[in-house]
């Protein structure tokens, strides 16, 4: 029989984060690949005006998708006893609830098909659904993979999904040139990621008991739930008023900008809350260690993932160009103008660590709209400009928005103000510094007339060197790299 409750030493809460920060960082170089493929592959068989239908009704299932999960999953991980009983009515909440909302989406996909305009809309509408049963069908299984913190397992699925998803879309989009090959590649990794999770948890629900003994884990699942829910208002409201007011050319420029910027930094900033949940959450008892393992997990994901984005902005032009090829130009500007949201949301990313794992998921869904409200402001102010309007706007938001998160996240638990500035200042002063740096060389080396290829090789290693430099400056910073390399000596 699965065990459900999970109780780790100081060395295995050690050693399980290691392995957990090791499987992340290998499945997010896998998900960013095949991401990247994807974005690369695909614009080439496929029209602006294919992925813009696609990204109109992908809205739709975003929103079902919220519904969906209640937040279940994350109070799986975060409960500190949990039964046979108290998984078995999760999963059947989990599974009913998906039903009703695939039904629900079939329904209402003639509405949406109206809204736009484009009768194609209602069957494409219609065939996301399916992605609600297969994902209803597998979250307490993978939460209780998470909660017993078996991250290569996870790892290994999650590649695999990946991988089969992309091998899906591109060779149906060979074949039919149709935004249908998104679909078949989403479905693919659906059924992959489910079968996985049911054959390599060794848990099989019973029938489901009282909703009552759940209780505290749906009130949990609730707060997350309005959080994400806010979540999905901030990252879908642009989409929807670009393509209903400029049309699906545009929305598609749109969305390969973002697919190419935001959408790879959440696929590797997202996951890391499933490292930190079950290890913060056993430490809350412990503010020191609890600090410890923060501190630790924040150096290896600020210094993979910051100075990319710092080149990524850097060189922005070229990287697009190269990345989608000449008939794509005009996303340039929109990557640009989304290029600073990107570097905040990547520093901004662990403090759902901190709501999460000290249970403050009302504050985690206050906070959730206060960002929405204000993101749906931007957008409104930034659409009379088009797509690099709204996108602009958007990075002017997000700078709004930062310091008044981190003093929310700092007035209460074991994680205060001080620690807030002397963990994500020396990092965010690095990418700063990475994004100068590199966009000096870039601009030399295009006026060498360098090659596209050393050109952002160039830059790409400057970026990492510069960021690693400055970071090291900090005291805080160097006593946590001599953790990750001994030798390391911090002068």
């Amino acid at each position: 029989m699965t065990e459900l409750n999970m109780r780790f030493s100081e060395d295995e809460q050690s050693r399980n984060m290691r392995k957990g920060a090791l499987a992340a960082v290998a499945t997010q170089l896998v998900r960013v690949g095949t991401q990247a493929g994807s974005v690369i592959m695909l614009s080439r068989l496929l029209t602006p005006s294919d992925f813009g239908t696609y990204a109109m009704a992908s809205p739709v299932l975003a929103f079902a998708v919220l519904f969906q999960d209640l937040g279940l999953g994350h109070a799986t991980v975060q409960k500190d006893e949990l039964t046979q009983s108290d998984l078995s009515s999760l999963f059947w909440i989990n599974l009913s609830v998906g039903a009703l909302l695939a039904l629900t989406q079939v329904l209402l996909s003639p509405l949406i098909a109206m809204f736009y305009g484009d009768p194609n809309l209602a069957a494409l509408t219609s065939g996301m659904s399916l992605t609600l049963l297969l994902s209803g069908a597998d979250v307490q299984h993978l939460s209780l993979l998470t909660r017993q913190m078996r991250f290569w397992t996870l790892a290994g699925l999650e590649s695999a999904a990946a991988l089969a998803g992309l091998l899906t879309s591109i060779v149906t989009a060979f074949v039919y040139h149709s935004y249908w090959a998104i679909l078949a590649g989403s479905l693919a990794s659906g059924v992959v990621l489910a079968a996985g999770a049911w054959l390599s948890s060794g848990w099989l629900p019973s029938r489901p008991g009282s909703i009552k003994g759940a209780r505290d884990m749906l009130n949990f699942g609730m707060g997350v739930t309005g959080f994400n829910f806010a979540e999905f208002l901030s990252r879908n409201t642009d989409g929807v008023l670009i393509g209903k007011v400029w049309g699906a050319a545009s929305l598609g420029a749109y969305n390969r900008a973002y697919r190419l910027l935001l959408l790879p930094l959440q696929q590797v900033t997202n996951p890391m809350v499933r490292i930190m949940l079950p290890t913060l959450s056993n430490l809350l008892q412990e503010p020191e260690r609890y600090r410890d393992a923060f501190r630790r997990a924040v150096l290896p994901a600020f210094l993979i993932v910051l100075p990319g984005v710092a080149f990524m902005i850097a060189s922005a032009d070229t990287l697009v160009e190269t990345l989608l090829g000449p008939q794509w130009t005009e996303v340039t500007p929109i990557f640009i103008g989304l290029s600073v949201a990107g570097l905040l949301q990547t520093t901004n990313s662990p403090a759902n660590w901190l709501f999460l794992s000290q249970g403050r998921t009302r504050e985690y869904m206050r906070w959730g709209f206060f960002g929405a409200s204000t993101s749906v402001l931007a957008f409104v102010c930034g659409l009379p400009f088009g797509p690099i309007g709204v996108a602009t706007a958007y990075s002017i938001s997000e700078c709004v928005r930062t310091p008044i998160l981190w003093w929310l996240v700092g007035r209460s638990g074991p994680v205060r103000h001080p620690d807030v500035m002397k963990v994500v200042g020396p990092h965010l002063t690095g990418a700063i510094a990475s994004v100068a740096a590199a966009y000096l060389l870039h601009c030399w080396l295009l006026a060498q007339s360098v090659d596209a290829l050393p050109d952002l090789v160039a830059c790409f290693c400057t970026s990492y060197a510069v960021s690693f430099l400055i970071v090291s400056l900090f005291p805080v910073s160097r006593g946590e790299i001599r953790r990750y390399v001994p030798g390391f000596i911090g002068r």
